[in-house]
């Protein structure tokens, strides 16, 4: 077992969601960093990723099905990457937490 699957996410994390909502992408802290990997340190089946649908314009959310499968497209089109790390940042944190971010 590593570090990271020993961590848990704590009340004493939510003070990074603002954070997070304003700097969802470059040089975190490191209390940012253990978060992410956290919430990030899932299996390949369910995870969240970005997907560019028009360059420089449009990104979508979508969901692995495992190697070699289809993605999942979710009803989540963003205008920037930032706020595609933030939308996926909402999902990942409900799953793990099961707190609903606005």
């Amino acid at each position: 077992m590593t570090t990271m699957t020993r961590y848990q996410i704590s009340d004493a994390d939510r003070k990074w969601i603002d954070h997070i909502r304003q700097q969802p992408v470059g040089i975190q802290p490191p209390e940012v960093i253990r978060l992410l990997n956290r919430l990030r340190g899932e299996a390949i089946e369910g995870k969240y990723c970005l997907v560019i649908d028009r360059p420089h314009k449009e990104w979508v959310v979508a969901e692995m099905q495992g190697r070699g499968k289809p993605l999942k497209y979710h009803n989540i089109r963003v205008s920037s990457r930032e706020e595609g790390e933030w939308e996926i940042f909402k999902l990942r944190w409900y799953r793990h937490t099961g707190e609903t971010l606005t």
